[in-house]
């Protein structure tokens, strides 16, 4: 599973920051966040019903179902230059890189041990963040060669061998009974567990930041600020380190050591919003700067997704799929807010004053903090209330 799930990564990052780039070709800079609404709020909705989902296909069948469309959605971003072919080749494709993640989320929860949790997230965020690392530099390259199609066609390939490996590696999966729970029923237990809540917001703000930064980062970097494409592979390379680098000793942190991942977030935190609002105060082409503040900004980020992850993860069990969905709603919903304000930003305000309110609506997960458990035992689930 973290090979494959190394692969899957790979061939979303690779394009995923040119991605918005790309579509420039077909709409304004300005609207492009419009598509990638789109596509988040039918995967919230497909998301929100993921317990029928799962019973009908069952999650082995669903997964080869998802990473076919993903295929074939692939193919039309290749051989397709139809603005309307394109824009809903990149819909189903953002669609279905969002509900495998939550397919392979509940095979690494079945195949993971509890005793163990830190180090699994940690070490299956460390993979996939690998992926993320070691992409851009190949994409600046691609791009130089191929342009955007060759990124396609290479995320083609990855997906065919991870369908093929996946579907001799989980012959011994079975799944769980994933018992459907009435959204009001959720927002019950969210209440009566206001610890939950809290982690799902702060994990919402993360996606809302991870939204923000995959959409604009490189249009800023590109058209304002005036890089090359070998120039950007250089820096998002060492701004996405920290996920690799961190993510591991994390997790270790926290299980063997039980460093509390209150003071964990309140680090994190702290770091991705104050880097984050140094951007737009930043004009110079040197990559050393540029490189720089982006780590920072990434360090902050992987501190708060490693340790929220797997706060998350010792709360619930496999069979909780709608709580999981509830937990994975939050990269949708967040690839729906940010493009809109930052639609909106544009409209009143220069693009640079868009990290600005980034950085302010980061900070607000502070407030979250002090909501979370001290305790490393986790709670009842949700559907054995």
């Amino acid at each position: 599973m973290y090979v494959l799930s190394f692969l899957f990564t790979l061939h979303i990052s690779l394009s995923a920051y040119v991605n918005s780039t790309f579509l420039t070709k077909i709409v304004s800079e300005r609207y492009v966040g419009i598509l990638y609404t789109i596509a988040s709020v039918i995967t919230l909705i497909l998301l929100s019903k993921s317990a029928d989902i799962l019973k009908y296909f069952g999650n082995r069948r669903l997964i080869l179902l998802l990473l076919l469309a993903n295929m074939i959605s692939l193919t039309g971003l290749i051989t397709s230059l139809h603005p309307y072919i394109v824009a809903l080749s990149f819909i189903c494709f953002t669609i279905t890189n969002v509900l495998t993640f939550f397919s392979i989320d509940i095979f690494i929860e079945h195949f993971g041990n509890p005793a163990t949790i830190g180090r699994t997230r940690g070490l299956y965020l460390t993979v996939t963040s690998l992926a993320w690392m070691i992409s851009p530099l190949i994409t600046a390259s691609l791009i130089h060669k191929g342009g955007y199609v060759l990124i396609y066609v290479i995320a083609f390939i990855a997906t065919a061998i991870m369908t093929i490996g996946l579907f001799f590696s989980v012959k011994t999966f079975e799944d769980k009974t994933y018992k459907k729970t009435p959204f009001l029923e959720t927002y019950k237990y969210l209440r009566t567990n206001p610890h939950m809540l809290a982690v799902t917001i702060i994990n919402f703000i993360l996606q809302f930041f991870f939204a923000s930064m995959v959409i604009y980062t490189s249009i800023y970097l590109y058209k304002h600020i005036g890089l090359t494409w070998n120039e950007i592979g250089v820096v998002f390379t060492i701004m996405l380190s920290p996920f690799v680098l961190f993510g591991l000793p994390i997790g270790i942190l926290i299980d063997r050591y039980h460093v509390s991942k209150r003071k964990l977030l309140y680090v994190g935190f702290l770091i991705i919003s104050i880097a984050t609002l140094c951007i737009p105060f930043i004009d110079s082409k040197s990559l050393l700067i540029w490189a720089s503040i982006l780590f920072l900004t990434r360090t902050g980020a992987s501190i708060i997704e490693t340790t929220s992850e797997i706060y998350f993860f010792t709360h619930i069990q496999e069979q909780d799929a709608f709580l999981l969905g509830i937990y994975r709603d939050m990269t949708p919903m967040g690839y729906i807010l940010a493009p809109l304000l930052a639609t909106l930003t544009f409209v009143f305000l220069p693009f640079p004053y868009l990290f600005i309110i980034l950085g302010l609506i980061i900070a607000s997960g502070l407030y979250y903090i002090p909501q979370l458990k001290h305790t490393h035992e986790p709670t009842l689930s949700i559907t054995n209330q």
